[in-house]
C-alpha cells in the first residue's frame, strides 16, 4: 500500500521539457502517482513525452489540471505565473502546486498577484516554490532522465500563507524522487545563494565561450587548440537561452552583486600578473585548489 504522504492520484506537469520530463520519469519509476499528465503547447512535445513514457496522458489545454492533487509548473521562470493563471479555474481545493524555477523572489511576487486577482485565494496556501538543483546543458523532453534529481539538493520556499501540511507533503515528494536533502529558505536568501553558485558560473562560462568565438574569428587556429579543460569549464554555456534569459532577468539584483565581487577577483589577478607577483599568484592558486578538493566531499557524484 502506498504511503499517503508521497502518493498522488493525478500529477500534472505543465511544461514537459528536460526538467518536467525527468520528473515524470522519476515519479513513475518510484510509483508516486496513479497517473501523470503533461500539459504542453505543441503536439509533438506530448507525442515525444508519451513515447519515452514520462507521462501517461497529454493535453494542449490547461483543463488537464482538473482533478489533479499535484500540479508542477515546469516551464521557463517567466511563464510560471501565466501557466498558473490558465490552470486556476480547473484546480480543486487543496491541490498542491509547485514550480521548478531557479529564481524565487520575483516568481513568488507574480504568483501572489495571480491569486489576489483571481478570486481563488483559498488555493494560495498550497503553492510552494521548489528548486531542485539539478539539470543539464541539454534541453527538451527527449533529454529526460529518470535519475536527474538523484542525490540533488532541493530548496523549498514558503510564504506566510503556506499550509504546513502541504509543505511536509512536498518535502516527502522530493525525497521520494531522489533528492538527498530538502532545505527551507526565504526567497531572498535562495536568490542570493543561487546567484553565487549557479547563475554567476553560467555567465562566466558564456563570457569565456563568446570571447573564444570572437578571438577565433581573427585567428581560427584557436579552435584547433581547444581541449578538455575548456570543454569542461564551459559545458553549461550550451544551456537553453530562453530558460537562462528568464533566470538572469528575474535575479538581476543578486547577480549584479555577485558579478561585482567576481570583477574584483579578476582585477586582483590582473594586477598580480602585471607586477609579476609570483607569491600572490601561487597563494591564489593554492587556495582555490585546496577549497575545490574539499568541495568533492560535498558535491554529488
Amino acid at each position: 500500500m502506498q504511503d499517503k504522504k508521497t502518493h498522488f492520484k493525478k500529477i500534472v506537469i505543465a511544461g514537459v521539457g528536460l526538467m518536467g520530463g525527468s520528473l515524470g520519469l522519476a515519479v513513475k519509476k518510484a510509483g508516486l502517482a496513479d497517473s501523470v499528465w503533461g500539459w504542453a503547447r505543441r503536439p509533438v512535445t506530448l507525442k515525444q513525452a508519451k513515447r519515452i513514457r514520462c507521462i501517461d496522458q497529454g493535453s494542449l489545454s490547461p483543463a488537464a489540471a482538473a482533478g489533479a492533487d499535484l500540479v508542477v509548473l515546469a516551464g521557463p521562470v517567466c511563464s510560471t505565473s501565466g501557466m498558473l493563471k490558465s490552470m486556476l479555474p480547473y484546480l480543486a481545493p487543496g491541490c498542491l502546486i509547485t514550480d521548478l524555477g531557479s529564481t524565487k523572489k520575483q516568481v513568488l511576487a507574480d504568483v501572489a498577484a495571480v491569486f489576489q486577482q483571481s478570486g481563488k485565494k483559498r488555493l494560495w496556501p498550497f503553492f510552494i516554490g521548489s528548486h531542485p538543483m539539478a539539470g543539464s546543458e541539454k534541453a527538451g523532453v527527449l533529454a529526460s532522465r529518470s535519475d536527474l534529481y538523484q542525490d540533488s539538493l532541493c530548496i523549498l520556499v514558503k510564504t506566510k500563507k503556506t499550509d504546513s501540511a502541504a509543505l511536509r507533503r512536498l518535502k516527502y515528494f522530493w525525497q521520494a524522487v531522489g533528492c538527498r536533502r530538502v532545505s527551507l529558505l526565504s526567497s531572498e536568501i535562495h536568490d542570493r545563494l543561487t546567484a553565487a553558485v549557479s547563475h554567476l558560473p553560467h555567465i562566466a562560462a558564456v563570457c569565456l565561450v563568446n570571447r573564444l568565438a570572437a578571438d577565433a574569428r581573427r585567428d581560427p587556429r584557436l579552435l584547433d587548440a581547444v581541449s578538455s579543460g575548456f570543454r569542461d569549464t564551459t559545458r553549461i554555456a550550451a544551456g537553453p537561452p530562453v530558460m537562462w534569459l528568464d533566470i538572469l532577468l528575474t535575479n538581476r539584483q543578486a547577480l549584479i552583486k555577485a558579478l561585482t565581487r567576481l570583477q574584483r577577483e579578476l582585477s586582483g589577478v590582473r594586477t598580480m600578473l602585471a607586477s609579476g607577483n609570483a607569491r600572490g599568484l601561487y597563494r591564489l592558486l593554492e587556495q582555490a585548489s585546496e577549497f575545490r578538493q574539499k568541495l568533492e566531499i560535498l558535491l554529488p557524484k
